[in-house]
C-alpha cells in the first residue's frame, strides 16, 4: 500500500470530493450549516460516526462527539493543540487582546490573575448584587401579560454583570454602561457572524462597519473609565472586577495594559451575559413543561436550606440545552485522534450538544431528568457546556451561582405560567443556540 493510500485511509471520514470540486463542497457545507444548523451536524454524525471531517471554507474542521476523544483533546499539550487558535473566531467579537484567544503561557498567566475574582470567597460578595438585580428586574416585568423570558433574562444578566464588573450602583448609569455591550451581543448572535468568520478566514471582508462602530462605542466608554479608576483613591479597597484588573500584578511584577484590561472586560461581560441569560430562559421553559420538577425547585427555594435540586436542574438544563454548540482546538502538526490522523492546521471541534447527549453516558439522553445529577458531579468529558481543559470557561462558578440565586429569587417572589403548551425549539443564531420563540411566559409576583 502506498504512503498516499495509507494517509487517505487514516483521514477522518466525511464528505469527499476530487480536488477541483473541493471549494464547491466546502461552500455547500458552509451554506448547509447556515441553513440547517444543528440538524446538519446530527445527520453528519449519524452518517459518518463519532468523528467527522468537514471541508468548511477557509479551514478544515473535524467534529467529534465521543467523550474519550474529548478527553484526549482537552488534556493534550497546549503546544500540540492550540487553544487560542481553536477559538480564534471569537476574537472578532471579544478582541485580539482577550485572554480567551491567547496561547500559552500568556493565557495561563492572565487566567491566574483573574481566577481569584471569580471563585471561592469572592463569589459570596456577588450574591446580594444578584438578588437585588433580580428583584429590580421583577418590578419592571408586565403583570399577567406575556413577555419573552429570553429578553428579560438578557436585561437581568446584563445588569448583574455590569454591577459586578464595574461596581456601579446607580440604575441609570448601569443602563448607560450596558448599551454598547448590548450592540456587541446582538452582533455576536447574528447570522452575519458565521458568514463573516468564514469569509475572513479566506482573506475576504476584513472590515465590518457595524462591529467597528460597536467596538468604538465600547472604547469611548471604557478608556476614560479605566483612566479615572486608576486615579481613584479607594482603588485598592474596591471589589469590582475592573478595579481588581487594575491592581493585580503578574509574577514578574507587571500590570495589565489598558488594552488587555479592555479586552478582558469585554470578554467577561459578553461571555458572562449571553450564556447565563440563555440558560436561564431554557431553564424556565423546561421547568414550566415539567411541573413535578418545578414544584421541587420551588419547594427548595421556599425552604432556603439547600440548593441540591436546583443545582441538578441547572446541570441538566446545561446538558440538554447548552447555550453554545461547540468549542475548539487547532492542530499545530499532524495529530493522531481516535485511530485517524488529523492534518496540521485543522480545527478540532468537540460538539457540545452531541457530547452532552451521548447515549452511552446518559440513559434516555434526550429527556429532561434532573435526578441524574442529584448529588452527582457531572462527568468531566461527557458534560462540557463550559468547554474543558485549560480553556474551560473561567466564569463557570460565577454563572452557576448566578443561575441558582436568580432562579430561587424568582420562584420565591412569584409564579410563572407558560404561554405555549409545547417546549420552545432550539435554533442556532451566530455562535449561540437560542429558543426560537424566546420562551414566552407570564409572571405574577
Amino acid at each position: 500500500m502506498t504512503n498516499t493510500a495509507q494517509t487517505q485511509e487514516l483521514r477522518p471520514p466525511g464528505p469527499r470530493a476530487i480536488a477541483p470540486l473541493r471549494p464547491f463542497v466546502a461552500a455547500a457545507c458552509g451554506a448547509g450549516y447556515l441553513v440547517a444548523g444543528e440538524w446538519l451536524i446530527r445527520r453528519l454524525f449519524a452518517t459518518y460516526g463519532p468523528i467527522v471531517s468537514i471541508p468548511l471554507p477557509g479551514i478544515p474542521v473535524v467534529l467529534i462527539k465521543d467523550p474519550a476523544m474529548v478527553k484526549q483533546v482537552f488534556t493534550e499539550k497546549p503546544d500540540v493543540l492550540l487553544g487560542g487558535r481553536g477559538v480564534r473566531p471569537s476574537a472578532l467579537i471579544y478582541g485580539t487582546g482577550s485572554m480567551f484567544v491567547q496561547e500559552e503561557p500568556e493565557h495561563l498567566r492572565r487566567r491566574k490573575l483573574l481566577t481569584p475574582a471569580l471563585h471561592g470567597k469572592a463569589l459570596e460578595n456577588y450574591r446580594p448584587i444578584i438578588e437585588d438585580s433580580t428583584r429590580h428586574a421583577i418590578a419592571a416585568w408586565p403583570t399577567g401579560k406575556p413577555f419573552k423570558m429570553l429578553r428579560a433574562a438578557r436585561d437581568l444578566a446584563l445588569d448583574v454583570i455590569v454591577r459586578v464588573m464595574f461596581g456601579v450602583e446607580d440604575p441609570g448609569e448601569r443602563a448607560r454602561l450596558g448599551r454598547p455591550f448590548e450592540t456587541l451581543l446582538d452582533l455576536g448572535s447574528s447570522e452575519q457572524l458565521i458568514l463573516r468568520v468564514a469569509l475572513h478566514s479566506m482573506g475576504g471582508l476584513r472590515r465590518w462597519p457595524k462591529l467597528d462602530r460597536a467596538n468604538q462605542a465600547i472604547d469611548d466608554l471604557l478608556t476614560p473609565m479605566i483612566a479615572a479608576r486608576r486615579q481613584d483613591a479607594n482603588l485598592h479597597e474596591r471589589t469590582d472586577i475592573m478595579s481588581l484588573l487594575l491592581t493585580i500584578r503578574s509574577e514578574d511584577g507587571e500590570f495589565l495594559s489598558d488594552k488587555e484590561i479592555r479586552d478582558d472586560l469585554v470578554t467577561l461581560v459578553l461571555a458572562g451575559h449571553e450564556t447565563t441569560a440563555t440558560t436561564l430562559a431554557w431553564m424556565i421553559d423546561l421547568l414550566l413543561h415539567h411541573p413535578r420538577e418545578l414544584a421541587k425547585v420551588a419547594a427548595e427555594a421556599e425552604a432556603g436550606e439547600s440548593t441540591a435540586y436546583t443545582q441538578a436542574v441547572i446541570n441538566e438544563t446545561l446538558r440538554i440545552r447548552p447555550p453554545s454548540p461547540f468549542t475548539g482546538r487547532y492542530t499545530a502538526c499532524d495529530y493522531r485522534l481516535g485511530g485517524y490522523t488529523v492534518p496540521a492546521r485543522t480545527r478540532i471541534v468537540p460538539h457540545i450538544g452531541e457530547v452532552n447527549l451521548n447515549a452511552e453516558t446518559y440513559e434516555h439522553p434526550n429527556e429532561f431528568h434532573p435526578e441524574r445529577f442529584l448529588d452527582v458531579t457531572p462527568p468531566t468529558y461527557a458534560w462540557i457546556p463550559f468547554g474543558g481543559g485549560i480553556k474551560r470557561c473561567l466564569g463557570a462558578s460565577f454563572s452557576l451561582l448566578e443561575l441558582t440565586v436568580v432562579l430561587q429569587t424568582l420562584l420565591r417572589s412569584g409564579r410563572f405560567q407558560a404561554v405555549h403548551d409545547d417546549e420552545d425549539r432550539q435554533v442556532r443564531r451566530g455562535i449561540v443556540l437560542l429558543p426560537h420563540r424566546g420562551v414566552r411566559v407570564r409572571y405574577d409576583s
